[in-house]
């Protein structure tokens, strides 16, 4: 980055400084040598000031020796500068209210007391020297540098607070962001891969059952418990090409054949299941994705958890009110120890980001799951 460009944003102070500056000149009228020489070293007082904002390392030393052989000049040589409410130049004072509302604003408390507390002295110093504030009465002058000083300490000493509470503000979004980025990552692990792992683990379980009395059996399980295993890895990679790259999970192209798909690995497994869909004909890809992980994690739950069901029934269709309704039921008989875990409040979390309402529960003969979706996008 140029230095042109690194403090583009300071131009209106550069700007400013050099009006004055200008201003000052035009006051001076035929300055001669030394007033010439007097309004060179207002130069580096003012480059400091619109530098301070990027970088603080030179900007005090600088002020104070400028100042400092300014004061010497006007004292030797008598010069007449214009002043406003300070023992400096216009352009001085300007400069130096800048540098101390910055250095407030930016730099650590002890380095900013000590940066304040130079420029005081050194205005100081220029008060007696080129002022006679000692033995003068001076009291306008000596009422507006106080008052300057604490407005500009006020400035920054405002503008500090707002960048701490900024900080504190941006912190705060970006831990929620990254819990956000978490729960995704968790909620996709447990819908996606604990789906593949559940049916691989069924068929795993039916072939060791049946291994003894019926091998054949036991070996025509084995290309399912290969596939999930696939699915899985597959599922794997694309969760950790996401974290890798950043790039967004790719939503389902075509909702009815993934819902068929999932619901055919169930069948698969010797769960008998009745399928009904109905689906508009064209479907947001967050929704349509949101709509197959909730059948997915729904049936999941049904290899995990239910007991003896005979039939799983599969329902997505569209109401009147502009939703579409997911309905996953069995008529197993539930466990007693479940309540319920992540795979619930995962398909909740989903819901509720697109504006949904969510049940689930137990009902007369075994378990259901109950979600409407609208149509129309996210809340």
């Amino acid at each position: 980055m140029s230095p042109v460009d690194s403090h583009r944003g300071q131009w209106p102070i550069a700007a400013v400084l050099a009006l004055l500056m200008v201003g000052e000149l035009l006051i001076m009228g035929e300055p001669g040598r030394a007033g010439a020489l007097v309004w060179l070293l207002t130069v580096p007082v003012c480059i400091a000031a619109v530098t301070s904002f990027k970088s603080r390392a030179f900007t005090i030393p600088v002020a104070v020796v400028s100042i400092f052989l300014a004061s010497f000049v006007i004292a030797y040589f008598q010069v007449n500068v214009p002043t406003i409410l300070s023992p400096l130049t216009i352009a001085e004072t300007a400069a130096c209210l800048v540098i101390t509302a910055v250095v407030v604003r930016e730099e650590p408390r002890r380095a900013a007391t000590w940066s304040v507390g130079s420029l005081m002295a050194v205005s100081f110093f220029a008060a007696i020297v080129r002022d006679n504030w000692l033995s003068g009465s001076n009291y306008n002058e000596m009422l507006g540098s106080l008052v300057l000083g604490f407005t500009a300490v006020g400035t920054g000493l405002y503008f500090r607070a707002r960048d701490t509470e900024s900080g504190r503000l941006i912190a705060a979004a970006v831990t929620d962001a990254q819990k956000e980025e978490r729960i995704a990552l968790a909620r996709e692990l447990h819908d996606v891969v604990a789906h593949h792992v559940t049916g691989m683990l069924v068929q795993a379980q039916a072939a060791l059952e049946v291994s003894d009395d019926d091998p054949r059996a036991a070996h025509r399980l084995l290309p399912g418990i290969v596939r999930s295993g696939t699915e899985a890895l597959g599922a794997m990679r694309r969760l950790v090409g996401t974290l890798r790259q950043g790039e967004n999970e790719a939503a389902t192209t075509d909702l009815a054949a993934d819902v068929i798909a999932a619901v055919e690995r169930t069948r698969e497994l010797g769960f008998e299941t009745r399928l009904r869909i109905d689906l508009p004909d064209v479907v947001a890809p967050e929704l349509g994705r949101s709509v197959l992980r909730l059948v997915q994690e729904s049936l999941t739950n049904v290899h995990k958890h239910a007991v003896r069901p005979t039939m799983i029934d599969v329902e997505i269709s569209r109401t009147s009110a502009g939703a579409l309704r997911v309905i996953v039921a069995d008529d197993g008989q539930l466990h007693e120890l479940n309540q319920g875990g992540y795979g619930l409040v995962g398909m909740r979390e989903r819901v509720d980001l697109l504006g949904g309402l969510f049940s689930a529960g137990p009902r007369e003969n075994g378990w259901q799951v109950l979600a409407e979706l609208p149509l129309e996008g996210t809340k």
